[in-house]
């Protein structure tokens, strides 16, 4: 706060930095002014519950996790009853080393009924893999699951297996969090990252590829420069100059009212 001069009122400014290096100090308000009309709309939550603060909070959807941060994903799956995880993989996870899709799939699968043993993170596995490739352990981007719901996984592979069905489930993981390795004894049909590997019997090694560092194409150059400081003053400029629609808080008079049926008798229909 400064000096208050005689042509201006005393106000506060208010600026965010977004990531990435020089990038500038921008206006939030348009970034602020669409999370207020998604706030409005409940469309990723259940109206009038918070998903961030008090009871509910204990209870995310499968889609509030995957939106998570790091941070919060860490905390979560460390105090996870849910997740058992060994004594040094829990030490890398709160010491940051772990990736945020690790951690999102690990919550993904215990929010789906599926409790899983994490028996290797990136403490304890070595740097290279038994074909002498670099392991996808070694930077903290792959998990190997040794039991699901307290059934191991030696001995239950297979049609119909928990194996069987904790990969049929993260399979319908899309985008960014789809993984790029799921190798057990089992492949499936018409999946590119399904593997079979002998040296699997006992776990799921679920990995995907590093986000951040260097390579050979340069791709971790391009990460760092998704946006040049001048083209976030553009983009928040053209973001200020979009009207948000008005979002009604109850049903309009055009609105169809649903009529609940006598009886479940024709609910499939």
């Amino acid at each position: 706060l400064g000096a208050t001069r005689g042509d201006r009122a005393p106000h506060l400014r208010f600026e965010i930095r977004p990531a990435g290096r020089g990038a500038p100090r921008i206006d939030p308000k348009p970034i602020l002014d669409g999370w207020k009309l998604l706030e409005s709309t409940a469309v990723y939550r259940a109206a009038g519950r918070n998903p961030f603060f008090g009871r509910d909070s204990t209870q995310p959807s499968v889609g509030q996790i995957l939106l998570m941060s790091k941070e919060a994903l860490m905390r979560r799956v460390a105090n996870n009853p849910r997740i058992e995880i060994y004594g040094c993989g829990e030490r890398d996870i709160l010491s940051g080393q772990i990736d945020r899709r690790v951690l999102a799939s690990l919550e993904f699968l215990a929010a789906s009924g599926l409790r899983p043993t994490v028996s290797s993170l990136k403490c304890g596995h070595g740097f290279y893999t038994a074909g002498g490739s670099v392991s996808h352990h070694s930077s903290g981007n792959a998990v190997d699951i040794a039991a699901v719901n307290g059934i191991p996984i030696v001995g239950h592979q297979g049609r119909g297996s928990i194996t069987d069905i904790t990969i049929q489930r993260l399979l319908t993981l899309q985008g960014a969090m789809e993984p790029d390795q799921i190798i057990s004894l089992m492949t499936f049909e018409g999946t590119s990252n399904t593997f079979a590997m002998g040296d699997h019997a006992d776990h799921i090694h679920v990995g995907w590829r590093p986000l951040y560092g260097e390579s050979a194409d340069g791709s971790s150059r391009q990460s760092r420069a998704i946006l040049k400081p001048q083209q976030w003053i553009d983009l928040v400029s053209r973001l200020g100059e979009i009207e948000n629609p008005h979002v009604r808080a109850q049903p309009s008079r055009y609105a169809v009212k649903v009529v609940r049926p006598a009886s479940g008798a024709h609910a499939a229909e």
